[in-house]
């Protein structure tokens, strides 16, 4: 049985991560969703109990379609940094590959969260979203300009 780590901000009801999903559908799997936290960057502050609550809801509407497939599949809020709940979800079990299903904010553009998370862990990482076309050959570490008429 395959086991997928499945991490998905804001893009939890995505088509593109449905249609992974359902592909597998086939063979044996499991999957393990987190939804990081999201603060509202429309506001100067955020509460981390506000953004909590709004990630478990993301989180219930993703396992609601995804029990469709795997009546088994379970979750958790993770971390504000995809990188950061991953590490805590691969500190509890293991997989076989991670799913990404990450919108490249402008906040995360610069942290390629793809590489970070290929670099750091050492599994197969299947990124449904990945980078604007854009970006695909940017350093890290380059600064994104906005150009403005």
């Amino acid at each position: 049985m395959h086991r997928y780590l499945v991490v998905a901000d804001l893009a939890v009801g995505a088509r593109e991560l449905m249609d992974f999903v359902r592909s597998r559908d086939d063979e044996p799997s499991r999957f393990h969703l987190v939804v990081p936290t999201h603060p509202d960057r429309r506001r100067l502050t955020w509460e981390e109990t506000e953004a909590r609550l709004v990630a478990r809801r993301r989180l219930e509407n993703g396992l609601a379609w995804m029990r469709e497939i795997d009546p088994r599949a379970d979750g958790e809020v993770g971390d504000v940094d995809p990188v950061l709940a991953i590490d805590d979800a691969l500190r509890e079990t293991t997989y076989d590959s991670i799913v990404l299903a990450i919108r490249e904010r402008p906040h995360r553009r610069r942290t390629n969260v793809g590489a970070r998370v290929r670099h750091a862990f050492g599994l197969p990482v299947v990124d449904l979203l990945g980078s604007p076309p854009a970006l695909a050959g940017r350093t890290p570490s380059r600064p994104i300009l906005r150009q403005t008429a």
